[in-house]
């Protein structure tokens, strides 16, 4: 309910109200002096409620009580009670008690005008209901009293019905005003909806928009990220072709390779084995890093295995993920979720693997172009190697037996010997030839003799290598060993063994066998030879007193053999 409306339409109804107190009370005067029985103290009574009402609702009026709507009605509960009253202590054959009939249709049509009754219809029905009962009321009067009371009768229809007509056009234009104010609350509300609406669509709009900037925020931040990533990758790349540019180490290039991919990846190991051989390389070639020292060995341990399997069963790569406990049982302990093996090399010749896990799952099933880049690079730096070891090889070593020959080994002789001087350390050297070996060319030829050369030399050099030593073909049928950081005690079984082997050899030629001898000279540095650019010529004075003394000997240096002029 709108309270300022009502409070409005009580004040407008001030009026009607005064013109019905009047004609109230002319009505009751005329009585009065038309019929003298009647009692003068009930129309005092009802001129001073008259005077009262009037009274009160102008004082209300002059206070601005119409803007209360607690105070107006109270004032239309206290009227309509007093008529209520007055009704009942008027008889009711009485004329005045009719109209007494209208003032209380009146207060109660104020008072439902009060009551939050907002409803055209219902107000009307409630009226209605009023005007009908004191229809009802006048008509048994006119029974009780006859037609002595037609008069007053017509003039209470009269009245009641002027006074419903009026409180029907008050309530009618609340009503209007009410419907006008709903219908712009209406209209109000509905352009809150439409811009509601528009604001709804609008967040929608823009809720759509920050959705897709974010998309695009995400994909340029995954973006970025590649990129960044592909910079590093290319970096690592130009550094490694750099590096195989300007050197043969496979080794040095291997590390490089590995320590690129776990920078750049973050992996958990990477590892890469070449078997012997590949490039001239006695050794197979391991180079593996992890996160876990003891990831390191196991790797070791069975990397050789992994990469014999490959071959075997002819696979260039394979990606493992949930298999890998049953692949590759040596990691199930380390939590890797994630191996990808390549093998190195080509139909032709597949030299080794590539290996690299980590604990993230899945993570090489794509994007491997990196990696396919990195074994390529690999690939191009072992064929580097060859073909730069073979023109090495081919300039270092001795056409018949191919081990060092003697230009070569002068070379690493004598980076040998200043490395040692350097460090304070020791080495041992050894010099031996074939027994009567003009005998073998003239019995058996030249040809016989090669092969009894190519003989030793291939023993020599699988003996010694395993002491990380070195050989060469000193000339003829001789032969030099060096042993480097061995002083002349631990030499010694070393060569003995070597001796001994060698003695051991028996050489087929055609239909004939022939048994082989050397003579060796033994010494070493700092003692008993203490000035190192003396030990080959300390060497050679010990093998020629093995051959003077009989040949098929070791002859040690112990200082006092000295080669005679």
């Amino acid at each position: 309910m709108n309270i300022d409306i009502v409070l409005k339409l009580q004040k407008k109804g001030l009026f009607l109200h005064n013109v019905v107190y009047f004609l109230f009370l002319f009505h009751r005067v005329f009585l009065q002096f038309d019929n003298a029985d009647m009692p003068w103290n009930h129309t005092i009574i009802m001129g001073i409620f008259l005077v009262l009402c009037v009274m009160v609702e102008e004082l209300i009026a002059l206070h601005d009580g119409f803007n209360n709507i607690k105070i107006m009605r109270g004032i239309r509960l206290i009227q309509y009670a007093f008529c209520l009253i007055m009704i009942i202590f008027t008889k009711i054959n009485s004329e005045s008690g009719l109209v007494m009939y209208v003032l209380l249709l009146m207060f109660t049509a104020d008072l439902i005008l009060t009551i939050d009754c907002t409803e055209f219809i219902s107000i009307l029905l409630c009226v209605g209901e009023l005007e009908v009962l004191i229809i009802i009321l006048i008509i048994i009067k006119v029974v009780i009293d006859g037609n002595n009371g037609l008069g007053t009768m017509l003039f209470s229809v009269f009245l009641s019905g002027a006074v419903l007509i009026g409180q029907a056009c008050i309530i009618g234009e609340y009503t209007d005003i009410k419907d006008r104010e709903l219908f712009k609350e209406k209209r109000k509300f509905e352009s809150m909806l439409e811009k509601n609406e528009n604001i709804l669509n609008m967040q929608k709009t823009l809720q759509n928009t920050n959705d897709q900037l974010n998309a695009q925020k995400i994909d340029l931040k995954r973006a970025n990220k590649q990129i960044q990533e592909a910079n590093e990758e290319m970096k690592v790349q130009e550094e490694i072709m750099r590096h195989i540019a300007s050197s043969f180490d496979v080794t040095d290039i291997s590390k490089r390779i590995v320590d690129s991919v776990m920078d750049v990846k973050n992996l958990v190991f990477c590892a890469v084995y070449i078997r012997g051989k590949v490039y001239h390389n006695k050794h197979r070639n391991y180079v593996i890093r992890s996160k876990n020292s003891e990831m390191d060995e196991m790797i070791k341990q069975h990397i050789e295995e992994i990469y014999s399997s490959m071959i075997r069963t002819d696979e260039f790569e394979k990606t493992l993920n949930d298999n890998i406990d049953e692949e590759l049982p040596f990691l199930s302990k380390f939590n890797i979720n994630s191996v990808y093996i390549k093998v190195l090399g080509n139909n032709e010749d597949r030299y080794g693997i590539f290996m690299i896990g980590d604990n993230r799952m899945n993570l090489f099933d794509d994007n491997m172009s990196f990696y396919n880049a990195v074994t390529a690079q690999s690939n191009i730096s072992i064929t580097n190697a060859k073909m730069y070891n073979d023109m090495q090889h081919m300039a270092r070593t001795d056409g018949l037996t191919g081990i060092n020959n003697r230009v070569y080994f002068n070379q690493l002789f004598k980076e040998t010997t200043s490395r040692i001087i350097e460090e304070n350390g020791c080495i041992s050297v050894a010099l031996f030839d074939i027994d009567k070996f003009k005998n073998v060319n003239d019995t058996y030829g030249h040809l016989a003799g090669d092969e009894a050369i190519k003989c030793i030399a291939t023993v020599t050099e699988e003996y010694i290598d395993e002491y990380d030593g070195f050989i060469c073909r000193y000339g003829g049928e001789e032969f030099v060993c060096v042993l480097p950081n061995r002083d002349i005690n631990e030499a010694k079984p070393i060569i003995r063994g070597l001796f001994e082997k060698l003695c051991e050899q028996v050489v087929v030629y055609n239909e004939f066998e022939i048994p082989l001898s050397v003579s060796v000279g033994l010494t070493a540095y700092p003692k008993p030879c203490d000035d190192i650019e003396q030990l080959l010529k300390h060497a050679d004075w010990c093998m020629y007193y093995a051959k003077e003394h009989g040949r098929h000997q070791l002859k040690s240096d112990d200082g006092s053999v000295i080669k005679n002029n």
